[in-house]
């Protein structure tokens, strides 16, 4: 079965181990991403309004501050399997992420999978958003 991967990239003026901790708990993913995340085992929970269940999301590789690897689960077509890797890399402005949204199902149609490029895109630039400002959560999906 082919795979699809989505890689982005984002500069962030901190150091490694405060963007690592955005990511690795939460409430850092909370105040980025989507602000009903929990906690949930091994890994966490997301709930979406326009969604009908929430995305678990396995932990499967931390290791702070350099990359935080995720897997996903759950009935969310194309997503089940998929994996979503953060590295944090130090640079001379502070951090440079790079983020992968790897092994994503083929079949989704282009503009749907578009779509989906494009919000992961915005939800790095929320991340460097909310960190920059110094922690005030905007989370990218409400």
């Amino acid at each position: 079965m082919a795979t699809r991967d989505i890689v982005l990239a984002v500069e962030i003026e901190a150091e490694p181990k405060v963007v690592h901790d955005a990511v690795a708990t939460a409430a850092g993913v909370a105040s980025f991403w989507a602000p009903d995340t929990e906690e949930d085992g091994e890994g966490l929970s997301i709930g979406f309004s326009t969604a009908p269940t929430r995305l678990p999301v396995e932990v499967v590789r931390a290791s702070a501050p350099d990359a935080i690897e995720w897997r996903f689960g759950g009935d969310w077509p194309f997503w089940n399997g998929s994996r979503g890797s953060w590295t944090f890399t130090p640079s001379e402005n502070g951090t440079t992420v790079l983020f992968q949204h790897l092994d994503y199902g083929d079949g989704m149609p282009d503009v749907r999978f578009g779509m989906v490029a494009y919000t992961w895109s915005l939800v790095l630039g929320k991340l460097k958003s909310v960190i920059e400002s110094g922690g005030t959560p905007d989370p990218a999906l409400r």
